[in-house]
């Protein structure tokens, strides 16, 4: 199986918590021309454990599975908006 080439450049933003005891925020600008799924964005930022927004917000997940955290991908002019979020554990 040969590797996809994607011609993409990465801009990574905040990566962390936004106050203390908040969840974990990893932002990123994907820019490029290219039409992406959701499985190449993934790959480029490394994410693949986390669920969807749509599929976490539905509720009945382990604890494993919660602490994962999820994701949401925007489509923009410049290509897309990646931001994680893992829920706060102490």
């Amino acid at each position: 199986m040969e590797a996809k080439q994607i011609n993409a450049t990465i801009k990574w933003g905040k990566c962390g918590q936004d106050h203390y005891y908040g969840d974990t925020h990893r932002r990123c600008e994907i820019h490029t021309s290219e039409q992406l799924t959701n499985d190449d964005i993934l790959d480029l930022v490394n994410e693949h454990s986390k669920l969807p927004k749509a599929e976490f917000d539905k509720g009945g997940l382990s604890m494993a599975q919660y602490f994962i955290g999820y994701y949401t991908i925007e489509k923009t002019d410049y290509g897309y908006f990646y931001h994680g979020i893992e829920p706060y554990d102490d």
